[in-house]
């Protein structure tokens, strides 16, 4: 599962079904690591609810003043992605600051930027921390700005702005994209996005191992 679905289900841009199965995965393959790490999860959960309201209310304020019409949500951050940023980092979970994140939601593209200005006007961004999907999207077609904040008593906040059309497609997948658009443009785009797993099924038809073609597949 951690290696094959939950890869896959990123390859096709489904972010509720990656965190779930990693999440699972990380449950039963390392119950230990797991427990240690959900209890102290749990134990900062409302000293965190506190600090992202403590953001929310000056975010949606500024946005509210500027005419930009937004929804503004914490995201919790997934057990499996703490725990890889524990390991990748090499700290303690007393010592990973980010796992604050913040969500902004808004009805176009040119608002998408227009809220980004005033959060870097108003908080100092963190440069090495910022993504720009919406211009140059990832072959999920995950299309979000992310940027990483100073925000109050200077925590970091991670904060992703898109549209919600792209939050639509960012957490149930590329066949949501599909359903809201237009029937003419739905061909051209399914053969685009599906053309990757095409590729998987002539591997697997290639391949004389099955041990073979699950090699190719994760190299992939």
């Amino acid at each position: 599962t951690r290696e094959i679905y939950a890869p896959l289900a990123h390859r096709l841009g489904i972010a509720q079904v990656k965190w779930e199965l990693e999440d699972l995965s990380f449950k039963f393959l390392e119950p230990d690591e797991y427990k240690e790490l959900r209890g102290h999860v749990q134990a900062g959960r409302k000293e965190r609810e506190l600090q992202i309201a403590e953001f929310r209310r000056p975010l949606e304020e500024i946005l509210r003043e500027a005419g930009i019409p937004a929804q503004v949500m914490g995201r919790p951050k997934h057990l499996w992605s703490i725990h890889h940023k524990i390991e990748r980092r090499g700290k303690p979970y007393e010592e990973i600051y980010d796992l604050m994140a913040m969500r902004v939601i808004t009805d176009t593209v040119q608002n998408c930027y227009a809220a980004l200005g005033l959060i870097h006007s108003a908080w100092t961004p963190i440069q090495e921390r910022f993504h720009d999907y919406l211009a140059t999207p990832k072959s999920n077609m995950y299309r979000s700005i992310h940027t990483t904040v100073f925000g109050p008593g200077g925590r970091r906040y991670e904060v992703q702005i898109r549209t919600e059309e792209m939050h639509r497609t960012a957490e149930y997948g590329i066949a949501a994209h599909w359903r809201y658009k237009e029937e003419e443009t739905k061909t051209d785009e399914v053969d685009e996005a599906l053309l990757w797993f095409r590729q998987v099924l002539e591997w697997q038809q290639d391949a004389s191992e099955p041990e073979e073609f699950m090699e190719f597949l994760k190299m992939d």
